[in-house]
C-alpha cells in the first residue's frame, strides 16, 4: 500500500532539493518542489511567458503549477478523502503518478469554473461525482483532444497544400 502524503511529491526531485516528506507539510515547499518537478513552467515564468505549448496546445504555466498545488493539498491534507481514494484507483488501473495528479486536477478545474461562472460555492458533491468518473471521463477528453489535434492538423496541411499549389500556378509578372 502506497502512502498519501509521499504520493504528493516526486521522491527524486525531494532528494535533489535535500527535503523529506514531512518538510511537505509546508505550502511554500510543496510549491518549490512542485515547480521544480515542472522546470519547463518555472522557466516560462522566468521568462514572463503567459503560455507554453508542450505540443497539446497552450498551456498558462501559472494556472498549471496552481493546479498541481491544490491537488498536492487535497492529498496532503487527505479533503476530500475521495481524492486519495480515487488516485490509489487509478494508480491500481496502471495510471502513472503525474498522470493521475493530472487527472484529479480536472474536476478542480470544472469546480473553479463553476464557481466563476455561476457565483456559486463548492459543490462538494459535483467533485466527487467527477472524481468517480475518473478515467472514463478522462479517457474521453484524451479521445476528443486527440480527434481535434488530428482534425486540426490535417486542415493545416490541407492549406499549405492550396498555398503551395496557389504559388506554382501563379504567373510571373
Amino acid at each position: 500500500m502506497i502512502d498519501r502524503q509521499p504520493f504528493v511529491a516526486d521522491a527524486g526531485v525531494l532528494a535533489a532539493l535535500g527535503a523529506s516528506v514531512e518538510d511537505l507539510a509546508d505550502p511554500d515547499v510543496r510549491s518549490l518542489v512542485i515547480r521544480n518537478e515542472h522546470p519547463e513552467f518555472e522557466q516560462a515564468l522566468r521568462e514572463g511567458r503567459g503560455e507554453i505549448d508542450l505540443g497539446d496546445g497552450p498551456i498558462n504555466p501559472r494556472l498549471h503549477l496552481a493546479m498541481h498545488e491544490i491537488v498536492a493539498t487535497q492529498l496532503w491534507d487527505n479533503s476530500p478523502p475521495e481524492v486519495w481514494e480515487t488516485a490509489m484507483r487509478l494508480l491500481e488501473a496502471g495510471y502513472r503518478r503525474h498522470e493521475i495528479l493530472h487527472m484529479l486536477g480536472r474536476p478542480v478545474s470544472d469546480q473553479i469554473w463553476a464557481a466563476l461562472r455561476e457565483a456559486g460555492p463548492y459543490d462538494r458533491d459535483r467533485h466527487v461525482a467527477a472524481l468517480q468518473a475518473l478515467p472514463e471521463s478522462w479517457e474521453r477528453e484524451r479521445t476528443k483532444r486527440t480527434a481535434t489535434k488530428e482534425h486540426t492538423a490535417a486542415r493545416k496541411q490541407a492549406r499549405r497544400k492550396a498555398q503551395a499549389a496557389r504559388r506554382r500556378n501563379r504567373r510571373p509578372s
